[in-house]
């Protein structure tokens, strides 16, 4: 009962930004499923100029990790960019690592993950993503 009233407390401060974090989130999707990821990024270094912000990463990642349960299919691509477009319109870049690994039953597995600096903001702890191997850094606006 407590773990509910502090996250409903935690909600109803951040309430705006939460909405804000799940339209994104929702947007993503759709860019994604209808245009593909390099349309999609290309759209965030166009319409996402940087204005310092007072929202923290922390709450911009919970957020986008909440948003996410709700919009289908929100994958870890999805949150990276989500992230990604709302870390760059509060002034602070990031890129997003793309790296694969190979399963058990042999079959190949991709995951994404959104990086400022050496720190992991979305997409797993260093313990999980150290299972892949990193292939490209995507940043908005370079090809």
């Amino acid at each position: 009962m407590f773990r509910w009233r502090r996250r409903a407390a935690l909600a109803w401060r951040h309430g705006r930004l939460l909405v804000q974090c799940l339209a994104v989130v929702a947007a993503v999707r759709i860019g994604l499923a209808l245009f593909g990821y390099r349309v999609v990024l290309d759209h965030i270094a166009k319409a996402a100029p940087a204005r310092p912000s007072g929202a923290h990463a922390h709450l911009h990642i919970w957020c986008v990790k909440h948003g996410a349960r709700i919009v289908p299919g929100a994958t870890c691509l999805t949150q990276a960019l989500a992230l990604h477009y709302l870390r760059a319109r509060a002034g602070h870049p990031t890129r997003i690592r793309i790296g694969v690994r190979r399963r058990d039953d042999g079959r190949i597995a991709a995951h994404a993950w959104l990086v400022d600096g050496d720190a992991v903001l979305i997409g797993g702890q260093d313990e999980q993503l150290s299972r892949f191997t990193p292939l490209v850094d995507l940043q908005a606006g370079l090809r």
